[in-house]
Parts: structure tokens; sequence; C-alpha cells
């Protein structure tokens, strides 16, 4: 293998005009707009762009650092990193330039249509009183999709010409028509009937106003119900941790048992424990394009107060007990409607923090304060960490939702940060392998059954594993500062599905099985830290 830092070097200081050029006037979210549709203006279109896969595995550190250095200096979107690659979304003119500075051995395609995989997730996204897709697309007439003023990818635009037809179109004078039958009604079945975890809920992406009606739903139908011969109350709230730059509230809602517990079965040797209430917290959503984390929250809370209710004696109603679980299912809420909205491959919030071309947002998973440091990266880039720890509204008021736990006569045992993509459970520390956490082998221990659990659910293989070891992370990490700063011994990180066939643009058919997986792991790390710190033997 050729010296990969000389040629970068040697290359960066003869073309970086040229380059910055390029970069800068393609800017990364200023792509061909669709105007088509009047509900989604400007929408993001990314036809002239693909996933490559960068076999690192052969560079040595000093390598790696270069590559991301370069990736920092120009603004790339860097999808997901491992021990041996790297992905990185990129336009033709961007694959050029690293086609020369890279070995090409070490490149390849990995996602060839990325507007492809965009189109169909907005299939996901039609509101519940809108038209059945699959139906109505199976019955479009050739002559129809000539009517639609869009190319073949705007998906959208065929979804509001469908609907106008719809709405009652004439049949045709003249020719031997064969009519076309209609469909046998289907049953309609409600999808916030939160009695049974099959709810069609389940096998979609929502919007922020669907989501907080799920957690409105989820407090109808769970708040001050009783398990089967129990006089037990399930009580399920919601809160607010604060507000986002846009004015958005971050919500969140919490489930406990309303069950007196006696001190004696708190470990004595915690004595830090005693007379408070334990918390599991799972947060999903810091990254607006990673849509499966916030669904998969849900699907565990759900999970969780239905086995609870119809199972008094089931792990669940224990854990109930034991346990105030509080689910923040969506950090990023501003983020996450943007990727909805307008630009789907969209990770940071909505921030103004200024730069050249007034750029916005801030990588919520980079301003988290312990071992946080100036990023290297431009405002405009996917991975600016901004300007201070915890100048994003929304990490400054979650880390003051964790410090205030006692406030609360709580103490945080567990937190989980749930992301996509890579299939990984991962313990700090991820700004370095330096810092290496006192309890690593418990952490260990429980993250490799957390892995086993998720595989015997469903099949899927995930990897546990330190943070830094397993992924190219950057300081400010949230599982960084929960361990480190707010003392959360059970301080996680998950990577959900896939391993990079779909990348962020999960189809909606893997909605329900990854969350199944995620909800099994969950289940087993609350057992193995109710049986090791509230019920030991």
């Amino acid at each position: 293998m050729r010296a990969f830092a000389p040629t970068l070097l040697l290359f960066l200081s003869l073309t970086i005009p040229t380059i910055a050029y390029d970069f800068d006037s393609q800017k990364p979210f200023n792509h061909p707009s669709s105007n088509n549709d009047d509900r989604i203006i400007e929408i993001e279109r990314y036809d002239d762009e693909q996933v490559w896969r960068i076999d690192w595995s052969g560079y040595g550190e000093k390598n790696k650092n270069d590559i991301m250095e370069m990736v920092d200096l120009f603004d790339l979107d860097v999808w997901h990193t491992t021990r041996s690659n790297i992905d990185i979304r990129l336009n033709s003119n961007q694959l050029k330039i690293l086609q020369d500075i890279i070995p090409p051995e070490a490149f390849k395609p990995f996602i060839q249509d990325i507007q492809s995989l965009v189109d169909e997730t907005l299939f996901s996204i039609q509101d519940y009183d809108e038209f059945d897709i699959s139906e109505d697309i199976n019955q479009i007439e050739e002559e129809d999709v000539d009517e639609v003023e869009a190319d073949k990818g705007d998906v959208i635009s065929i979804f509001k010409s469908l609907k106008k037809k719809k709405k009652g179109k004439k049949g045709k004078k003249g020719g031997n028509q064969r009519p076309i039958p209609k469909p046998e009604p289907k049953p309609k079945i409600d999808p916030f009937n939160l009695t049974t975890i099959e709810t069609p809920y389940h096998d979609k992406f929502h919007s922020l106003k669907e989501i907080y009606k799920f957690g409105s739903e989820l407090i109808k139908t769970f708040n001050h119900s009783t398990s089967i011969n129990s006089s037990s109350r399930i009580i399920v709230e919601e809160i607010n941790i604060g507000n986002t730059y846009l004015g958005e509230k971050l919500k969140g809602y919490t489930a406990k048992i309303n069950h007196k517990r006696s001190n004696s079965i708190v470990r004595a040797n915690e004595d830090n424990l005693q007379g408070l209430e334990l918390e599991f917290i799972i947060q999903a959503g810091s990254h607006g394009r990673e849509w499966v984390g916030p669904s998969s929250a849900l699907y565990f809370l759900h999970h969780l107060l239905l086995r609870a209710t119809s199972e008094p004696n089931s792990d669940a109603a224990i854990l109930l007990k034991s346990f105030r679980f509080t689910i923040i299912p969506q950090i990023n809420p501003d983020g996450y409607a943007h990727s909805r909205d307008k630009s789907r491959l969209w990770r940071k919030n909505r921030q103004d923090v200024g730069g050249k071309g007034n750029c916005l947002g801030i990588d919520l998973n980079a301003n988290w304060g312990y071992k946080w440091r100036s990023s290297r990266s431009t405002p405009c880039s996917e991975g600016y960490g901004g300007k201070e720890a915890f100048e994003a509204y929304e990490t400054k008021a979650m880390s003051e939702y964790l410090s205030s736990a006692a406030e609360r006569g709580n103490r945080v045992r567990a937190f989980i940060d749930l992301h996509s993509y890579g299939q990984l459970f991962m313990f700090p520390f991820a700004h370095s392998c330096d810092d290496f956490p006192p309890d690593a082998e418990m952490l260990m221990e429980a993250g490799l059954g957390v892995a086993k659990a998720m595989r015997t659910k469903q099949g899927q293989g995930y990897e546990a594993g330190q943070a830094c070891d397993l992924t190219y992370r950057a300081p400010g990490d949230a599982i960084d500062y929960t361990y480190g700063v707010t003392d959360v011994r059970w301080s996680y990180s998950a990577e959900l599905r896939d391993t990079g066939t779909y990348g962020f643009m999960l189809p909606p058919k893997l909605i329900r099985p990854t969350a199944d997986e995620i909800t099994a792991g969950l289940m087993y790390l609350a057992k193995f830290i109710y049986a090791l710190e509230v019920n030991p033997p």
C-alpha cells in the first residue's frame, strides 16, 4: 500500500483553494429542489450522491486521523465508522477528489442510489387519515403517470397526484376498458389502540405530533391501571425537560408501579442508594435522520406497560416496582422535523451557529461536557460540536435533568442513548481508549448479555464493547458525560439496525423487528442491574 499521509498532505497543500471552492459552492445541503408539493417546500434531493465504504483496516492511527481531519476540513458526511471501515456520503465531485487521495483498492461503493432509499422512507410518513398507498399505486394507470409533474424519484408528487385523483376520477368514455374491481374494504385498525403490541403504529415512522399523541395515549391507557390480581397501581406521566432552540418542548414519559419497597432489599454496601428511587433513562433521536431510535424507545415502553398490566408476576412488573423508567423519545425534535419535511439526511439540531453561510445546527452527540473540545470542523459541518459544551439547548436541558435527579428523590442508575446504524452496544468511553472506566469488566459482561438477548430475539448479530474501540467517536459524547460526570454506572450507547444496506433509511418493515430486539436487550440489562444492585443473592 502506498504511503498515505505524505500523499494526502502534498495533495492538500497544492489543491486546497480548488477543493475548498468546489465543496463550498455545492454546500452539502443545497441540492436541486422539488417544488411540486405544497406541503414540502424545496425538499432536498440526493440524486448525485452515494455512500462509499473505505477499508482502513490496514491504516495506523496517524492515517486514520489524517482522513478524519480531511473529513472535518471539507465538511464531509460520515455515516458510520468501525475498526475496519468508514462510510462516507459523497457527491461526484467529492468522490473524484478522494479517489485521487486514497488508494483505489480501499474504496468501494456501498449505497449506490441514496435517493431511492430516501423515496422509500417517504412511504411511511403519510398520515393515518390518508389513502392506502399500496392500493392506489397498484391501480394507477399508465396515462396517470404521465400527468404527474415530477421525475421518477419524486414520490411525494406522485402521492399528491394520486390523492387528487382519489377524490373522484370519472371514467373515460369509449373504448373497451375493463372496469377495475373495487378491493374488499379492509377493517380499519386504530393505530392508537394500545391494548396490543400489534398496533399498526409500530409499523410506520411518525411525525412529532403522532409521537406525542402516542405518549398521551399511553397515559390514557395505562395510568392508574393495575396489574391483574394486584393492588399496585401503574403511574405513567408526561414530563417536560426543557425547550429546543425553536421553542419545541422536549417531552418525555415516565412509568413506575406505585409500590413501596423496603430499603432492606437495596444493597447494604451502597448506602448512597438508600431512600432514593432508582431511575432507568432511555434517550433517542439525538440525530434527526436516525428515525428508528424514537420508534424503538416508544415500543420498549409500550411493551413494558403491557406486560406489567397483564402479568402481575412478570419481569416487567417487578422491574417497574424497582425502577422508574423515563423515556425521552425525541431529544432533537427540531432536527427530526427538518429531516422529515425538507432534508432527509439532516443530522444536527436547528440552532443558529453563525459561520460562513449562516450555518445551522450543532451535533448533539458532540456537545456534552466531558472531555469536550472545540470542534475542528466548520459550523456547516455535520459533526460540528459547537463553540462550547452544552451550547445546544437540548444537551443543556438533558444534562440539567440528569444532574437534578437527587432533587426529585431519584438516583439515575442506567442511561441508554439509542442511535443508528451499526448494530453495536457500547459502554464508555467514546472520546479515547486511554480513559478506561473502573467498571469496564461489569459493563462488558452486561453488554455481552444484551447483545446475546438481541441476537436470540431476532437473529441479528450485535457487537458489544467500549465505544472508542468499536467506532471513531468525537469528544462530547452523551455516555461519556453520564458516566464520567453524573456517575451513572450503567451508561451505554446503542447503534441499532442495520450494518449499512439501508443506513439511516431503514424501511418501515424493519421498524418492529429492530424495536423488538432492542426491547429484549434492554429488558435483559434492567434485570441484570436488578439482580446485582436491587436484589442481590
